[in-house]
């Protein structure tokens, strides 16, 4: 229905969308009238959650309504830029606009053209000439459980938010000049990348131009002109299904920090990847659209591609449908914030004390009591007014145990940079009585809910006609964005994600100079934030320096400061060192205020090391918690209760080379399984069977040493909790001179380069078979040892 003021709508990228994600909108309004229009935009949505009644369990849609206000002058055209929380299979937005007095004037119900049958690995494409790269369009991915879907952008397109690149998986920058991105377009790819997106450059002929805009941020030396190559694209894996070609193309040699290889042709690193937050920027030495011909007519090729850029964990969770980033949190968002503060909690001790005490004066206490002073006609309204004071005594007992009106508890991720401080907060808003009520929240942040998702058991959403009263509205106003929830249960939680992102005018945050040479870590770290902070730990990739508490502007000098070899992908072993939680084991007390705290923040740690530490990572992170449990600062509303706590965390640099050596994780390509059962994102073996592991060195080292390091014995204490042990045995190198493996010593942690003349490879490939002690505790979730490599640069 349209009114004197139209309205017109496209969704996601020219109408191109998915559910799970966050959906962007563009709705363009046009005012016919002689007169100013100023109303609301009111854009319902659905929203999962399970519920239970009486025993049984089901699914149930909530909706959701976002309210935006618009002015549209006198016979003028306005366009609204919106971004609306889109659930797992929900395929429907109704939208509506309503004047200032409640008028509707124009509704539409979008029914959203979704592939719900066919997972789908959506590739955004950013270049000059698109159609050289449609080719990647339709392509059957992970044993064609994935097909491909590509987005053309440009620079009208490309959004100026992370999450209006939400509904990619993968963002290809190929035959493009990116210092023709603007700030903000810059900023939200890069935020976007750390929050878990995939950044791809094509490089080729072009290849400077195509990454100057990130070079500063990813390339470890500046690229070098272009040269022409033969690239053998013969596949190294599925030999029987291997397509044979050699093609000559331009290509720019790139050098990524902390670069993995992920495919490499001799001394020639065709595709390498490096860690960027949680996600990852990578880049091919190629352009792709050099590629079209080649890869139309052996399509192979863009599978193998993507499998070894993605890797089957990710893939194999895209392929479930499930692999959205808005969903699939939920659980993960709860234990951070469905806790509160023990001081609320009741005194169960008193109040046994109290019930006791009242039994015995109003029983035979107060009948001989009375019965002495021949009183005995007194006994029922003596009993009568103790009941009351007693009563009474309950009431005022109970004071600090009960809210008055709504509540929050909340967990903040405050990641401070040079330039920008990034805010990630989750809240879970309560409230103690069954009726409607607010909350009005600092408008600077973007605010999205986190619901429960129904993927697996999922119920059949109803249609959206205009006419449901909403069940929550998310208000946007110019002083406040506000919550409203209606007829929400008695202590019922509600969930949402605040983001926002603001320049980091303070200089608060962590900085320092760090060294980690040969297993030791030297430097110094500064406290620049104007509080003290507690639990403080430098994380680098599986070896953190626990710190403890750091007053305003103190500089801690990390030298001779132990180092702990823990398990990256644990995150909440290490977690649990760091806060001390650790220290209870299995213990659990919910009325001991210390253990309460180093729970919660273990919790959130935790939450932040699964969520954006993704594999390895050359840079060390800085973390500590603030002491403020009752921040307010993301409120407009004044005497709403909070409780919380918040994560401080800064990225720095770290330098990894001494007199001429470079010292690096072996891990920093997954190891190639020969055998056996093994998990290479947490680095465990299965099974009784021996595992053999093909290890790669980089073929640009001259091997000097090579370390085999081995939990900590404090984490692996820890671990044991999380069914994970260590791993005891022995172990075998293989030997290229006999064509044999050769028992070593499995006590022994170093190898020098004489040690290792008959185990390298040619391609400085070492190759070892684990064979685990059956007579150990378990047969699976065996840690291996971590492998670190020294070596001098090849000329």
């Amino acid at each position: 229905m349209d009114g004197p003021v139209t309205m017109e709508v496209v969704y996601g990228y020219d109408n191109v969308a998915r559910s799970g994600r966050i959906l962007p909108m563009t709705l363009t309004f046009k005012n016919s009238m002689d007169q100013d229009f100023t109303g609301t935009l009111r854009v319902a949505t659905l929203e999962p959650e399970y519920q239970s009644y009486s025993g049984r369990s089901q699914w149930n849609y909530s909706t959701y309504s976002y309210e935006y206000p618009i002015e549209v002058g006198a016979g003028e055209t306005a366009e609204q830029k919106i971004q609306i929380s889109l659930s797992d299979r929900v395929d429907q937005v109704h939208l509506s606009l309503v004047d200032e007095n409640g008028k509707e004037t124009a509704s539409r119900r979008v029914k959203l053209d979704l592939n719900l049958n066919t997972a789908e690995l959506y590739i955004g494409v950013l270049s000059d000439r698109p159609e050289r790269l449609s080719y990647l369009g339709n392509m059957g991915i992970n044993y064609s459980t994935l097909r491909t879907r590509v987005i053309e952008l440009d620079l009208d397109t490309l959004p100026e938010t992370q999450r209006g690149l939400d509904q990619l998986d993968v963002l290809l920058i190929n035959d493009f000049d990116t210092k023709k991105l603007s700030e903000t377009q810059k900023e939200a790819v890069w935020e976007w990348a750390q929050r878990g997106g995939v950044l791809l450059f094509g490089t080729g002929e072009h290849g400077r131009e195509t990454m100057s805009a990130f070079s500063q941020e990813l390339l470890a030396y500046p690229l070098p002109e272009a040269g022409v190559f033969d690239i053998d694209m013969a596949m190294e894996k599925d030999s029987a299904a291997r397509d044979e070609g050699v093609l000559s193309l331009s290509c720019s040699e790139v050098e990524l920090k902390g670069g993995t290889e992920l495919i490499t042709k001799g001394p020639l690193v065709i595709l390498s990847e490096t860690s960027v937050g949680n996600g990852a920027a990578a880049a091919a030495i190629y352009d792709f659209g050099d590629l079209k011909e080649y890869c139309s007519s052996n399509p192979s090729y863009v599978d193998h591609f993507f499998t070894e850029l993605l890797g089957e964990e990710r893939l194999n969770l895209l392929s479930s449908g499930n692999g959205g980033a808005s969903s699939g949190r939920y659980w993960e968002v709860q234990s951070l914030i469905n806790t509160g503060n023990v001081n609320r909690l009741p005194r169960v001790g008193l109040y046994v004390v109290l019930g006791t005490a009242y039994v015995a004066l109003a029983g035979p206490g107060l009948y001989f009591f009375l019965k002495q002073r021949e009183l005995r006609q007194y006994y029922q309204p003596a009993v009568a007014v103790l009941s009351l004071c007693c009563t009474g005594m309950v009431i005022l007992m109970g004071v600090p145990t009960r809210f008055d009106g709504p509540f929050l508890t909340y967990a903040l991720i405050q990641d401070a940079g040079d330039k920008d401080t990034t805010e990630t907060l989750f809240i879970n808003m309560r409230s103690p009585y069954n009726r409607t009520y607010s909350v009005g929240l600092d408008p600077s942040y973007q605010l999205f809910p986190v619901s429960d998702s129904s993927y697996y058991d999922p119920a059949q959403a109803p249609a959206l006609t205009g006419a449901e009263d909403p069940d929550m509205v998310i208000r946007y106003g110019q002083k406040a964005t506000r919550i409203e929830a209606r007829d929400t249960g008695a202590f019922n939680s509600k969930y949402f994600q605040m983001e926002r992102t603001q320049t980091n005018e303070t200089g608060e945050g962590f900085s320092g100079e760090i060294r980690a040479f040969d297993g030791r870590v030297t430097g110094t770290i500064t406290n620049n934030y104007s509080q003290t902070v507690e639990n403080a730990a430098l994380l680098l990739y599986n070896q953190m320096i626990v710190i403890g508490a750091m007053e305003p502007g103190q500089t801690i000098s990390l030298d001779g400061l132990e180092g702990v070899y823990c398990a990256t992908d644990l995150g909440y072993a290490m977690a649990a060192q760091i806060t001390g939680a650790s220290q209870y084991g299995q213990k659990v007390d919910i009325e001991d205020q210390e253990y309460v705290k180093a729970l919660e923040r273990a919790n959130l740690l935790s939450f932040y090391i699964d969520n954006y530490f993704s594999g390895y990572h050359t840079q060390g992170r800085v973390v500590a918690f603030g002491q403020d449990q009752s921040g307010q600062d993301f409120l407009t509303d004044q005497g709403i209760e909070t409780y919380g706590c918040t994560l401080l965390t800064s990225q720095i640099n770290v330098n990894y080379e001494q007199g001429g050596l470079v010292y690096r994780s072996a891990m920093q390509k997954h190891p190639n399984v020969l055998s056996g059962e093994y998990d290479a994102v947490r680095n465990t073996i299965y099974g009784m069977n021996p595992v053999i592991l093909e290890y790669y060195l980089g073929n640009d080292l001259d091997v000097e040493t090579l370390d085999f390091h081995r939990l900590s014995d404090e984490v692996v204490a820890n671990l044991r909790y999380y069914y994970t042990v260590p791993f005891a045995g022995d172990m075998y190198f293989y030997n290229y001179n006999t064509g044999s493996y050769d028992l070593m010593d499995s006590s022994r942690s170093r190898y020098n380069k004489e040690d290792l003349e008959a185990y390298l490879s040619p391609g400085n490939t070492v190759t070892v078979k684990y064979v685990y002690d059956t007579a150990g505790e378990y047969t699976w979730n065996i840690m291996l040892p971590v492998l670190t490599v020294t070596g001098r640069r090849q000329s």
